[in-house]
């Protein structure tokens, strides 16, 4: 083989596999339409600032935003790890729920 066969069966190896990872690299993004979603952990300290929310809104008359920020409460504790400080904000929250459903009733 002389030189310039060589040449050309370099230059043809290295087409083929640019080809290639060209072409793997096109696949693999259209299959990966997989959007990443940040998932917040909710904290002991997130569930508190919603709680203080819902008082300021319960004291501002707006019963609808103070039952939703609960509501939302509630449920981030209910992620929370068993402590002593969760179970009594869990029971601070049912409560509050309840005296804001019940407010005015007797």
């Amino acid at each position: 083989m002389n030189k310039k066969t060589i040449i050309y069966v370099i230059v043809a190896i290295i087409a083929v596999a640019v080809i290639t990872t060209g072409t793997i690299m096109v696949l693999n993004a259209i299959g990966n339409k997989k959007t990443t979603v940040t998932k917040t952990v909710p904290t002991f300290q997130s569930t508190k600032d919603l709680r203080d929310q819902a008082e300021t809104a319960r004291k501002n008359n707006d019963k609808v935003k103070a039952k939703a920020l609960l509501l939302e409460a509630q449920q981030q504790i209910k992620t929370l790890p068993k402590t002593d400080a969760n179970t009594a904000a869990g029971i601070d929250v049912q409560a509050q729920l309840y005296m804001l459903e019940h407010a005015g009733t007797k």
